[in-house]
């Protein structure tokens, strides 16, 4: 495994880990829990080890991984967001923002997450308001 890599190559990496919902722990080492199943990219799989740990407190520092709070903070913001999305134009725009802030849903297990984490209710709304302006694009471009 050579691991001289051109600048282009660990920006492919680090991107394809975050999209994978992994956390540095350290310069080089990714870490996060094993409670998803999914397929990781050929960069992923063709560069890196993997081991299954546990830390000595069986509690890892998901605090210093993942910045929760904020996370926590914009959901709720794009939550009153898509309540106050009432034209076309702001629809997409809460679209677009939502999307991309569940791209960045660290999916951890529910042990590991605040009492009060939005995640499930954010992508409840967004899945209702997701429909409801599908339907109102579609009406709109009827007329």
């Amino acid at each position: 495994m050579s691991t001289a890599r051109t600048q282009s190559e660990r920006l492919a990496f680090r991107r394809a880990m975050l999209r994978a919902r992994f956390a540095e722990l350290r310069e080089g080492v990714w870490t996060r829990p094993a409670n998803l199943d999914q397929d990781l990219d050929e960069i992923i799989t063709g560069s890196c080890r993997f081991v299954v740990g546990r830390f000595r407190d069986d509690t890892p520092p998901v605090a210093d991984l993942w910045d929760l709070s904020s996370w926590s903070a914009e959901a709720w913001r794009l939550i009153a967001v898509m309540a106050d999305a009432d034209t076309l134009v702001a629809g997409f725009v809460a679209n677009a923002e939502v999307f991309r802030h569940l791209q960045l849903d660290p999916l951890l297990p529910p042990e590991l997450l605040p009492t009060d984490w939005p995640g499930e209710q954010l992508r409840a709304r967004f899945a209702a308001f997701n429909a409801d302006y599908a339907a109102r694009l579609r009406e709109f471009s009827q007329e």
